[in-house]
This record gives structure tokens, C-alpha cells and sequence, in this order.
């Protein structure tokens, strides 16, 4: 089934995707972000190469100039998006799911992702698929090749980072980029940080060695190369390079829930300023000593608010950094970059760093989709400080909360749970579950 959300397209490749509804929607988009330039990258999934082939016939079918840059993460296409100032730009990606998957994301010429509302009328003209196509000049194909090299000069020119002091600590670094399209810029911008490098997972096939969510669980290879090579850390991504996670010197995944604060921790050492991140963000970005301004899951809501807002730091805590002077979108290698800066400041390691933060228990859980399921009927569920029905609902109290939300890009229904106990934070879980099951069957 292909699934339509903020986040674009995704569904199984085989059965979801071919040169007729690639084109519907491109045209679609076309049509609704009046596109006449398009850069367009991939993650390296087995069937991207076919999509992509697909989405350029589109677009130079209809007179559009495309420029290819081939295996690129997403963060990669967003920057070179808004430098060349093209009209638009696409992403074959799936992001986390598994291989079999593919999906696209659309860009406006910004380089930010289309708000719901653009989605929702792109989605709306492609189902309608009356688009006359009048005689032109096919649109050209350029291979561009410098997208990288441009991402890199641009993460080194942060003004949150002491580059000096990260090249004068040659850190030694372990980089899983599960092949996906962080594989080659990932370890280029840490050699350039001077670390030296060692690669698992760097291929760029598409061939996922792991379950590609970097979620802890996940990096059992990436802890063992990082405890086996004494490394001062380990960085996972996802297929497309948007979320980073973690393994600490001790060999041990902390978990991406890490990735968002430590990078907020070290944009402390140098700006004193709120953050804004999503409602399922855990509270230890709260313990930092700035505010943290919440919003619905979802990159566009959090970078909605920070361009109304003015705010120049942001992320989920699925391992997503955004830092505005790069660009307005969740990015691996600013992460990395802010977290090595951070590791440059201070002689503690990694471990040492993490046991200064107050720490919680995080818990997710999913259970499939209920079409009957209605949030505002779950108010009684828990007897709490605050409701908060921003995005489905969430409860909180002064140290825990739970939160209940339909998934933007998976039929299922998500549950966040954070509390100072694993005990509590089961506990919350099985509460809402026993209530879903009594009262839907």
C-alpha cells in the first residue's frame, strides 16, 4: 500500500511504484511548485536506480533541467537544493524502512520539505492526473558530482564548532552508514575533521547489513568494532543520512535519544538560546538549562516553527539535528560534527559526558492501526499534570509521560514512554494498552 504523509511517498517498491505513478506525481509536483530546474539524489536502495531513471524521464519530459547527484543523503540534496537555487528537489529514499521499500520526498526551493499542506495539494492534483503535456524541448540531465564537497565546506564553516580543536585531537572514529548514501561523505567529512576513520557498512549498495533504523539495538557490529579498535566513538546512520546514533568508547550504543542533546549541549558552550524540538523528544534536553519549545513529530512542524520563531538550533530525538546556518532540515553530519566539537572541549570521554546528563528510561512501542481509536476518549486514561493533545495525546507528569500518536509513515499506532524507571515506563505502556484493548477489542 502506498502510504501519503508529510514525509511524501512510501511503500513496497516491487508493487507500490512504477514509470505511471512516478510520473503522476511528478507531474504533480511540477505543477503545484511550478518547477523548471530539479536536483535529485538517492540512498542506494536496490531499486532507486529504476526510480530515479523514472523521475528524470518525468521531469525532462516536461522540459525540466536535472541535475543528478547520484548516491546523496538527504541532507546533501536539501543543501544543494537551496545553493543552486533549483525550483525543487526530490529524494528517492525510504528512509529507515527495509530494503524492499522505496519512497519519495519532495523539496521546495528552499531546500525545507513541503509543508502537510503543499503535500496534501500535491496529493490532490496527482489523484486528479489531467495533466496536459503540450509539446516541448526535452529538459537536459547534468551529473553533478560536487554535491558532497559542497555539504562538507558548508558543515566545517559552523559557528558552533572549534574546528582546530576537533583536528588537533585525531579522534579515531567507527562510521556504519548501513550502505546507504552516507557512505562516502560521512567518513570524507571526518577525515577532514582529522580522525582517522574506520569503515563498517560503507559500500553505498544499498545492501543493509543491519536493520537500518540506527536504533541501539541495531549496532551490535558497530560495538563491537568500537570497543575491538579502541575507538572514541561510533556513528551510525540511516539509509538516507538524515539521523545519527551512537556507540560510546565503552563499545556501548547509548541510544539515539543521545544524538540531539549532546549536539544542544556543545551549541551551549557557544549560544545560550531555546530549542525547539517534538512532543516525543525526551526530557533530557530539558535538563541542559534552556527551554525547549515542542512541537508535532515531523521535521517540517520543527522547522516550521523555528523559522516563526527565529530559532536557530532544532531536532527530533530519532538521532535528527538541525542547526539553521547549515540548512533547515535534520542532518547526520551536523551532528557529528557539533558532537566532536563538544568531545574537543573537555578532557572527558564520551561515557564521563553522558553520566553528567540526568538520564531516563525511553521505551517505544507500536501496535497496528485502529481506524476506532479516538484520542480525545483517552483523556481519562491517566490521572496527570498536563494533557497535551498537539499531535494524537500525551501525558506528562514532572518526571515521565507518555505519548500516543498515529505514524506518519507506517500504518501503526506509536507509543512513547519516558520515565526514571524501566518498571514506570512499562508501566505506562501496559496501562494505555490494557484501556485499548477493553475499550476496542
Amino acid at each position: 500500500m502506498l502510504i501519503r504523509s508529510a514525509s511524501g511517498l512510501r511503500g513496497i517498491a516491487e508493487n507500490d511504484f512504477s514509470p505511471e505513478i512516478i510520473d503522476k506525481y511528478i507531474s504533480a509536483f511540477i505543477f503545484s511548485q511550478k518547477i523548471k530546474t530539479c536536483a535529485i539524489g538517492m540512498d542506494g536502495r536496490p531499486s532507486g536506480n529504476n526510480m530515479v531513471n523514472w523521475a528524470i524521464d518525468s521531469l525532462t519530459n516536461r522540459g525540466i533541467d536535472v541535475d543528478n547527484c547520484g548516491l546523496a543523503t538527504t541532507p546533501t540534496i536539501q543543501i544543494i537544493t537551496e545553493k543552486k537555487k533549483y525550483d525543487g528537489g526530490i529524494i528517492i529514499t525510504a528512509s529507515h524502512n527495509p530494503s524492499e521499500y522505496n519512497g519519495i520526498k519532495f523539496l521546495q526551493k528552499d531546500g525545507t520539505f513541503l509543508s502537510p499542506e503543499q503535500c496534501e495539494n500535491l496529493f490532490l492534483l496527482a489523484d486528479q492526473n489531467n495533466f496536459f503535456m503540450k509539446k516541448v524541448k526535452s529538459g537536459k540531465v547534468i551529473e553533478y558530482k560536487l554535491a558532497n564537497l559542497d555539504h562538507i565546506r558548508k558543515i566545517l564553516k559552523l559557528d558552533c564548532i572549534n574546528l582546530k580543536a576537533i583536528q588537533a585531537k585525531k579522534f579515531k572514529v567507527v562510521i556504519d552508514a548501513v550502505n546507504g548514501a552516507g557512505s562516502k561523505i560521512l567518513p570524507d567529512l571526518c577525515r577532514k575533521l582529522g580522525c582517522e576513520v574506520i569503515e563498517i557498512n560503507c559500500k553505498g549498495d544499498g545492501e543493509f547489513k543491519r536493520i537500518p533504523e540506527p536504533l541501539a539495538e541495531n549496532l551490535k557490529q558497530l560495538e563491537r568494532k568500537v570497543l575491538g579498535t579502541k575507538a572514541d566513538i561510533g556513528f551510525a546512520t540511516d539509509p538516507d543520512g538524515d539521523r545519527l546514533s551512537i556507540v560510546s568508547n565503552s563499545g556501548r550504543a547509548i541510544g539515539e535519544e543521545y544524538t540531539l542533546v549532546l549536539a544542544y549541549k556543545n551549541y551551549l558552550n557557544y549560544t545560550k538560546t531555546p530549542i525547539v524540538t517534538n512532543l516525543s523528544t525526551s526530557m533530557m534536553i530539558d535538563n541542559l538549562g534552556q527551554k525547549s519549545i515542542r512541537t508535532k513529530i515531523g521535521e517540517a512542524h520543527v522547522v516550521s516553527k523555528m523559522i516563526e520563531l527565529g530559532v536557530e538550533i532544532g531536532g527530533e530525538g530519532n538521532g535528527g539535528v538541525i542547526a539553521k546556518q547549515v540548512h533547515l532540515g535534520r542532518d547526520s553530519l551536523v551532528a557529528i560534527v557539533m558532537i566532536l566539537s563538544l568531545l574537543s572541549s573537555t578532557k572527558q570521554s564520551l561515557e564521563q559526558i553522558i553520566s553528567s546528563i540526568p538520564s531516563y528510561i525511553f521505551l517505544k512501542d507500536k501496535i497496528n492501526i485502529r481506524e476506532d481509536i479516538n484520542f480525545d476518549g483517552l483523556e481519562t486514561v491517566f490521572d496527570c499534570d498536563e494533557i497535551n493533545k498537539q499531535d494524537g495525546i500525551k501525558f506528562v507528569w514532572k518526571n515521565k509521560w507518555i505519548h500516543i500518536r498515529k505514524s506518519n509513515t507506517e500504518p501503526i499506532i506509536r507509543i512513547f514512554a519516558e520515565a526514571p524507571s524501566n518498571h514506570e515506563a512499562n508501566e505506562l505502556i501496559n496501562q494505555l494498552k490494557k484501556y485499548l484493548n477493553e475499550t476496542t477489542g
